[in-house]
């Protein structure tokens, strides 16, 4: 069940029936809801969920210190995404039979980085107030944001969640208008910019020479358009319950470093890898060798939690390199804000290429076609292609939270939900009924 679903829309609207009926009953309701929004896609992983929710409720309870209780909290996260390409990279073949190799449980990263930061907060008094189980458990599963994010820290949710739930004119004005610009941003945008470069990325030597440039264009905005629709469809159901979520995108392709770039692209994760891996390693504040390691130890450690797969771990390698660099050569160009934007781009979309193919192999074989073909970037359609995507690019200056809250103070309720209802049915019409599950799902 994803939010771009007939499924989802359905149980979305049986869940605010029931909390409107049975308002006393909040806690479970969300509780059961959540539950079964995991359980629907398999049901046997709702097990995880009890793992996940039983021993961290201990270790908080016990005081346990954080080298039990982190590792205990890892070790599903290893078992499931990492045994299978551990043991493969180090060729235990008699091995093989006891890894996991199939569909990773869905949210596991997400939800193992939530009980990490929450254990961290409790045991260095950066969140002191007393949970119980059921507030727990309703924490660590608010299926709003369960299943990719925003990765949420306890004094963000935890207090609101204390609350008991009205329904406010202007927050369902603003989550009807969030909901549907991720929608569209999932089901026009990303799932369509899918279907047409997937089959050149899956084999590259087959594909037309001026095809090969448009995939290179392309996937930043695919992996935006999806990413960042997601976390707008999260927000506005969530506001919908009148619960603010952290924002996880702020134009981050109008960023001017690569810095700036990770300060704005899935905001609550950089926050969490800065908090809990490269501010306790040393930060900046030590000489430029530990500097470099750390910033390339702490990218690195993020690429592989977007998979088990080399080249996650090369594409987050890279980027603490250029990271660390930007941050020792950067002061001595003082370059227009524009050029500083359009390098930017240019190494994020470079470096996407790394992030979107898995093997070693394609990405030396994407890259060698992609500069022997570079001048079809003349061709009228690939220069058509390239406005189309300088256009997306300065089209996030508009895409952000506070704009689309003020656009929705424009309107009532009566107005925008025949627009909402048209554009849904529009989007689900066209994808008979349901979309191609979000890229983060994988993560």
């Amino acid at each position: 069940m994803i939010f771009s679903s007939i499924e989802f829309l359905l149980f979305f609207i049986l869940f605010l029936i029931a909390l409107k009926i049975f308002s006393n009953y909040q806690k479970s309701l969300i509780i059961f809801s959540s539950l079964f929004f995991y359980g629907y896609w398999n049901p046997i992983f709702l097990l995880l969920i009890f793992y996940y929710v039983i021993f961290a409720y201990f270790f908080i309870k016990r005081e346990t210190s954080l080298k039990i209780s982190i590792p205990i909290i890892l070790l599903p996260l290893f078992y499931f995404k990492y045994s299978y390409f551990l043991i493969d990279l180090a060729n235990f073949i008699s091995l093989k039979a006891y890894t996991y190799n199939s569909s990773l449980p869905l949210a596991i990263s997400f939800i193992t980085f939530t009980i990490i930061a929450l254990l961290i907060d409790i045991k260095t008094k950066r969140y002191e107030e007393k949970i119980n189980l059921f507030s727990l458990t309703e924490f660590l599963i608010y299926f709003p944001q369960l299943i990719a994010g925003p990765i949420l820290r306890a004094k963000e949710l935890l207090p609101r969640l204390r609350e008991k739930i009205y329904f406010k004119d202007e927050n369902i004005r603003f989550g009807i208008i969030l909901f549907t610009v991720g929608f569209v941003k999932k089901i026009f945008f990303a799932d369509s910019i899918a279907a047409y470069i997937d089959p050149i990325f899956e084999n590259p030597d087959v594909a037309e020479s001026k095809d090969i440039i448009k995939a290179y264009l392309l996937f930043p905005l695919q992996i935006y358009f999806d990413f960042s629709g997601y976390v707008d469809m999260a927000l506005g159901i969530s506001k919908i319950l009148s619960i603010n979520l952290p924002l996880n995108f702020d134009k981050p392709y109008l960023s001017s470093s690569l810095t700036n770039f990770w300060r704005n692209w899935h905001i609550t994760l950089s926050r969490w890898f800065k908090d809990y891996i490269y501010i306790p390693l040393g930060g900046s504040k030590l000489n430029n060798k530990r500097l470099m390691t750390n910033l390339i130890l702490t990218m690195s450690i993020a690429g592989l939690w977007h998979g088990a797969s080399l080249n996650f771990v090369i594409w987050g390698f890279l980027n603490g390199l250029i990271l660390f660099i930007e941050k020792k050569i950067g002061r001595f160009f003082n370059l227009n804000n524009f050029l500083k934007i359009l390098i930017t781009c240019f190494i994020v979309f470079s470096l996407w290429v790394v992030f979107r193919i898995d093997s070693l192999d394609g990405i030396v074989n994407f890259y060698k076609i992609l500069l022997i073909n570079l001048p079809t970037i003349f061709y009228l359609e690939n220069l058509i292609l390239l406005m189309v995507v300088i256009l997306a690019v300065y089209s996030q200056k508009f895409d952000n939270y506070k704009s689309l809250e003020i656009f929705s103070k424009k309107f009532k309720l009566i107005t925008i939900f025949p627009i909402f209802l048209l554009i849904i049915l529009t989007g689900l019409a066209i994808n008979v009924g349901s979309s191609e599950k979000f890229i983060y799902f994988d993560f």
